[in-house]
């Protein structure tokens, strides 16, 4: 393997519990605009929300979308139309995509690089942090590696 190392997190409730007060706390953070009037849809409360893309990488110009990803359990197509519908006017420009928690269980197993990796690799979490991590646990028990 050369110089490269390789760790591997134990996905136990403490380490999740730490991991997700400290992602929320991350997202929290960075003050992404308009965030605050998805979080506050009851429609979405049992939902993963997060933000990937230039915004979670914090290399987002002024001329950047906000990339909102959310991960549900079902009704993703009514959810993607409502949100498409709340967020078009907002500014700066937000792309809503839903998916549902299989679909994204799906990508990460796939061999091939898709949007559930990238989500993986770069990504805020405001809500639902725990149950993200229990579907990284999911997969990871089923051959994904990162």
């Amino acid at each position: 393997m050369g110089k490269s190392k390789v760790c591997e997190l134990n996905l136990n409730f403490e380490a999740v519990s730490l991991l997700s007060f400290l992602d929320e706390q991350e997202a929290l953070s960075k003050k992404i605009p308009n965030i605050d009037k998805v979080l506050d849809l009851k429609e979405f409360i049992d939902d993963i929300i997060l933000v990937t893309g230039s915004y979670s990488k914090n290399t987002q110009t002024s001329k950047s979308d906000i990339d909102l990803v959310i991960i549900t359990k079902d009704d993703a197509f009514k959810k993607q139309k409502l949100l498409e519908n709340l967020t078009a006017l907002f500014h700066p420009r937000m792309h809503a995509i839903v998916i549902t928690q299989k679909d994204f269980i799906g990508m990460l197993l796939d061999k091939k690089a898709n949007f559930g990796k990238e989500i993986f690799n770069s990504k805020l979490i405001f809500r639902n942090t725990s149950r993200y991590y229990g579907l990284i646990k999911e997969a990871i028990n089923n051959g994904f590696r990162g």
